[in-house]
């Protein structure tokens, strides 16, 4: 090959690693809308990028429709890559955080919305007296990625993480029973067992459907009752059972939150684990290692026996918080 040859040949272009965000973004999150919310930009700078993308790969990754995006098998090949190099970035970014002497910055909170609502946002006066040089995000969209660059630093969730590069544990159990109000009771009377909930006004979660800890014990009489109300959010839910407008089931510890509500004498209709997740870098930084550890004294076990893996009737909440237990699983 001649110099003149070399001169003449145009240099590769380079892909953008802006582009490869925005498909990882895209790709998770499985649309254009949410990956423009995650991103802070608009649709039609999602659909720039990814067409830049797409050109300079000469591959269509993505293939779009009125009901959404689907991978192409290049972008099922694009992704794991662009997946391995998402993990290096953040791993790279928690290591270099984590030089930092100081437990300070920021730090985002993945959870679902009762979590934060009922469980973490009460305690946030307390830490942030402890530890005023810090900063909390917390989040709560069940549609975003709980994972990824730049989203969350902790995450507490119904489910437990599958990727290698990332810790968990489990700090909790949820056990969800059947709640009425004192005033709802007093005017409708209280179901005498579980097939009886279907002769009364009932109030559900959008989430108790999606969840796979729900789905053998809730099967019984799923086919026989016909939520009243619908909700995606658990505070819209107890509010409205604590107001007299049916039954709802909810976490045991929602009879601590509103003295209007009353447990219906039935077992546990789930129990379900809830874990505490962070990239494993993160041991390396300060202000999450900080945020993780009080994280765990939220969810203390001993200290808030709703939270233990065996049930504990909310009337024995008291006896329970005094009374000495040992359980070293929850060390």
């Amino acid at each position: 090959m001649t110099g003149k040859d070399v001169t003449e040949r145009p240099a590769r272009e380079v892909v953008d690693w802006s582009d490869l965000r925005t498909f990882y973004a895209v790709a998770t999150a499985g649309s254009m809308n949410a990956a423009a919310e995650l991103l802070g930009i608009t649709q039609s700078a999602v659909s720039k990028r990814l067409g830049q993308l797409e050109a300079r790969l000469g591959a269509r990754l993505l293939e779009r429709s009125s009901t959404g995006i689907r991978l192409t098998q290049a972008g099922v090949e694009a992704l794991d890559h662009v997946t391995t190099m998402m993990r290096a970035s953040q791993s790279l970014e928690y290591t270099l955080r984590g030089l930092e002497a100081k437990t300070e910055g920021e730090v985002k909170i993945w959870a679902n919305d009762g979590v934060l609502a009922f469980c973490i946002a009460p305690n946030v006066s307390s830490f942030l007296a402890e530890n005023p040089a810090l900063r909390l995000t917390m989040l709560s969209d069940r549609y975003l990625p709980k994972s990824g660059q730049g989203y969350a630093d902790v995450v507490i969730s119904f489910e437990q993480p599958t990727q290698s590069d990332v810790v968990s544990f489990p700090i909790a159990t949820f056990h969800y029973c059947a709640f009425a109000s004192q005033d709802y009771i007093a005017t409708y009377g209280a179901p005498g067992g579980v097939l009886d909930v279907g002769q009364h006004r009932v109030l559900n979660h959008t989430l108790y459907s999606e969840n796979p800890g729900w789905k053998e014990r809730t099967a019984q009489i799923a086919s026989l009752v016909e939520p009243t109300v619908m909700t995606d959010c658990s505070a819209s839910l107890l509010q409205a059972t604590a107001a007299g407008a049916g039954i709802a089931v909810m976490p045991s510890y929602a009879g601590r939150l509103d003295p209007r509500l009353v447990a219906l004498p039935m077992p546990p209709m789930a129990s379900v684990k809830v874990w505490l997740a962070f990239h494993e870098s993160a041991r390396r930084t300060p202000r999450v290692r900080t945020v993780v550890s009080w994280a765990r004294q939220v969810f203390d076990r001993r200290k808030n026996p709703w939270f233990r893996e065996e049930y504990v009737p909310p009337g024995l909440f008291d006896t329970a918080t005094v009374a000495p237990w040992t359980d070293e699983r929850a060390a």
